[in-house]
C-alpha cells in the first residue's frame, strides 16, 4: 500500500517558508525508517554494527573465557538486535533470517564454532531464545507495561481492552484481550494485533504475573520449554 504512494503528487511540507524535501530514509531514536516502511535500511545498519563489533573482538576469541564472551555478546551483539525490536514487527522472513544469522554469529563467537557448524545445541546451553521468540518476548513485556503500569499514556492503554471488562464476565477475570478488527496483512503485523495474539496464547498463570520481572521470567521459561 505504501509502495504505491505517488510521492511527487504529495504537497511539500513548508516550515518558515522553506520546503522540507522528502527523504528516502530518516533516523529517529536509533531506528531507521524508509519511505516504504520496509526496514531494509534498518536491518542493513544492524548488520553493519554487529559485524563491526565482531571484527573488533575476533582476534581475542581464543583468549577469553566463555563467561566473558557471553557478557560481551550480551552487551555488544544482543543489545543491538534487541533495541526497539518491538517497533518493527512487519519484517519479512528473509529479514528475520538475517537477524537470526547475526545472533548465530554471537553464538559462534562464544563457543569458537566454525561458519557452518550448527548452533541450536549451543543456543540451548545459553538459554537464548531464537530471534523470533526473543522479539515476541519483548513485545509481550511492552504490552504488560501498557496494560498494568500506572503511568501508561492513555492513548496506548485505550488500544487494549479485556473481554468482558465492561460487563464483568468471566473472560475479563481470565485476562483475555479483545482482538482488534483488522483486514490487511500490514495491520495484522502491527503491535496492536500481534501483541494481543501473543498475549492470548499465554497460559493464564503467566498472564496473572504480579510484576514485570516475574512475567518476563515466566514467558522466557514458557518459550524455552515449548520451542526447545
Amino acid at each position: 500500500m505504501i509502495a504505491r504512494v505517488d510521492w511527487l503528487s504529495i504537497p511539500s511540507v513548508i516550515y518558515n517558508g522553506i520546503a522540507i524535501p522528502f527523504c528516502d530514509s530518516v533516523k529517529d531514536l536509533g531506528v531507521y525508517l524508509d519511505r516504504e516502511l520496509s526496514w531494509t535500511v534498518h536491518v542493513k545498519e544492524l548488520s553493519q554494527k554487529v559485524f563491526v563489533a565482531m571484527s573488533s573482538l575476533r582476534r581475542l576469541q581464543s583468549f577469553l573465557p566463555i563467561p566473558t564472551k557471553v557478557m560481551l555478546a550480551h552487551s555488544l551483539f544482543l543489545s543491538i538486535l534487541d533495541y526497539a525490536d518491538a517497533s518493527f514487527l512487519n519484517l519479512t522472513e528473509d529479514q528475520l533470517n538475517k537477524l537470526e544469522r547475526l545472533q548465530n554469529l554471537a553464538i559462534r563467537f562464544i563457543f569458537g564454532l566454525r561458519k557452518y557448524d550448527h548452533v541450536s545445541e549451543f543456543r540451548q546451553k545459553l538459554k537464548w531464545l531464537p530471534i523470533r521468540r526473543r522479539r515476541d518476548m519483548h513485545v509481550l513485556s511492552l504490552l504488560y507495561c501498557v496494560l498494568f503500569h500506572l503511568k501508561t499514556p492513555s492513548y496506548l492503554k485505550e488500544k487494549f481492552t479485556f473481554l468482558g471488562e465492561q460487563s464483568g464476565l468471566r473472560s475479563c477475570r481470565a485476562l483475555t484481550l479483545c482482538m482488534p478488527y483488522h483486514r490487511t496483512k500490514f495491520y495484522k503485523r502491527s503491535f496492536s494485533v500481534r501483541a494481543v495474539e501473543l498475549w492470548n496464547a499465554l497460559p493464564l498463570s503467566i498472564r496473572r504475573s504480579k510484576s514485570l520481572a516475574i512475567f518476563k521470567r515466566a514467558v522466557k521459561a514458557h518459550y524455552i520449554v515449548n520451542d526447545f
